[in-house]
């Protein structure tokens, strides 16, 4: 057995051993992805409504998280947070355990042009690995973390930062959303996504596109005039 398929096992054992038979749970798995310090961790702290400062995580951590459905059944999600640059973990465990369908958030610092670039690169580069695999169902998300920061950059530089991130998110198909942790209307929006992609539960936000605000791009939330009114605008804002 290798790390990926032990790492599982452990994670399907711990979760089921802390569940009541007494009905079936839906499980899931999400994986969240970005580099060091990028708000992985406080996501998941969010999420959990816990106040105590998040740790630095390591390259490969497991959590998981139960809820109460409507059938009064708790349903599992499994949680790996993954460093950007053990992006190929998702892969090896996707392979080896045959998971049909996982959730991938991809969580990103606004503030910084090139990371964000990078992480991006990635995302497609992940999505591309992953349709080699026609029997997985995968659902993207990304989550513009630093908002808060992100305001105060020069509005060149954020059309570009929303440019970037919009673009990726038309690649893989997937819900796009702006927060910070200093602000709760923001985060409220990102626990949603972040139970969306759980547990499946509705993300109903409308769409939000505009550099006066935090962005709300969901799945197919846009048709094409939609698009063509965001990019102008953001050069409207720009100009």
């Amino acid at each position: 057995m290798n790390k990926p398929e032990e790492l599982w096992s452990i994670a399907v054992n711990e979760g089921l051993n802390n569940y009541d038979r007494n009905g079936q749970p839906e499980i899931q798995t999400l994986f969240l992805v970005g580099a060091s310090k990028s708000g992985k961790t406080t996501l998941i702290h969010a999420f959990l409504d816990k106040d105590d400062e998040p740790k630095v995580s390591l390259p490969v951590e497991y959590t998981y998280i139960r809820r109460t459905n409507k059938y009064m059944v708790k349903d599992i999600c499994y949680i790996w947070e993954v460093d950007t640059a053990n992006i190929s973990f998702i892969n090896l465990l996707t392979k080896s355990e045959g998971l049909e369908s996982i959730s991938v958030l991809f969580v990103i610092d606004l503030v910084h042009v090139h990371d964000l670039w990078n992480a991006c690169e990635r995302i497609e580069e992940l999505k591309k690995n992953l349709e080699a695999k026609p029997k997985t169902i995968i659902t993207f998300g990304i989550l513009g973390m630093k908002y808060d920061l992100f305001e105060n950059l020069s509005t060149e530089k954020k059309l570009i930062l929303c440019r970037i991130a919009k673009h990726y998110a038309t690649i893989v198909d997937g819900h796009l959303v702006f927060c910070t942790r200093k602000d709760w209307t923001t985060m409220k929006v990102a626990k949603d996504l972040f139970s969306h992609l759980a547990f499946k539960t509705k993300f109903s936000h409308p769409l939000r596109f505009d550099l006066s605000s935090p962005v709300i791009i969901p799945k197919g939330g846009e048709n094409k005039s939609d698009i063509n009114y965001l990019h102008n605008t953001f050069e409207i804002h720009c100009n």
